[in-house]
């Protein structure tokens, strides 16, 4: 894979080269999915590069993948069911890689999921792991997401948090990760 696309997804930048492509603008809640919703979106070239990216290991394009599985919005830009599963999956695969921005997307969908102890110490524990490596507003929110859900933790929960936050270590890319919501660490 040599070609000037395939880069771009290698890039840091692949979110941005990933949204100019399907049409939308960094940042832009507007961005529009291709007629077929997600299923149409992974038959186009570019994603398709995006996918054997993110199968190969590549923590960007895997990040890239659970954003937009998560996205939630059909071809006209109107709210629909994601694939939370599968966004899951590869946002688990990129933040076990150490990416920061993958550690907190991650963290906000366990903050955000079932709403189960066990949820919120996940989420907790990758917050933690976020705000060391992220800087500017990236680290504040996940600072904030921290101090949210902290909050409804007890301090036994705390600190298994900090523990698993701590005893955490990047693991090698293994191609896909499996989902293992329930024993993370």
């Amino acid at each position: 894979m040599t070609g000037k696309a395939t880069r771009t997804i290698h890039s840091p930048r692949s979110t941005i080269a990933a949204e100019r492509a399907l049409g939308g603008s960094r940042g832009s809640e507007a961005s529009r999915v291709p007629p077929g919703g997600l299923d149409g979106l992974m038959q186009s070239s570019t994603l398709k590069h995006l996918l054997v990216a993110a199968e190969s290991g590549d923590a960007a394009a895997q990040f890239n993948l659970g954003v937009l599985y998560d996205s939630r919005l059909d071809d006209n830009g109107y709210a629909i069911e994601g694939n939370r599963a599968e966004a899951m999956k590869w946002l688990l695969a990129a933040a076990e890689q150490g990416l920061p921005r993958a550690q907190s997307k991650l963290a906000e969908m366990y903050a955000s999921g079932r709403a189960t102890p066990e949820d919120f110490i996940y989420a907790s524990a990758w917050f933690l792991l976020a705000t060391a490596n992220l800087r500017g507003i990236h680290r504040h929110r996940a600072r904030s997401g921290y101090a949210r859900i902290s909050l409804r933790l007890t301090p036994a929960q705390l600190a298994r948090a900090k523990r698993l936050a701590g005893n955490w270590r990047p693991k090698k890319s293994n191609n896909t990760a499996s989902i293992r919501l329930l024993e993370m660490f």
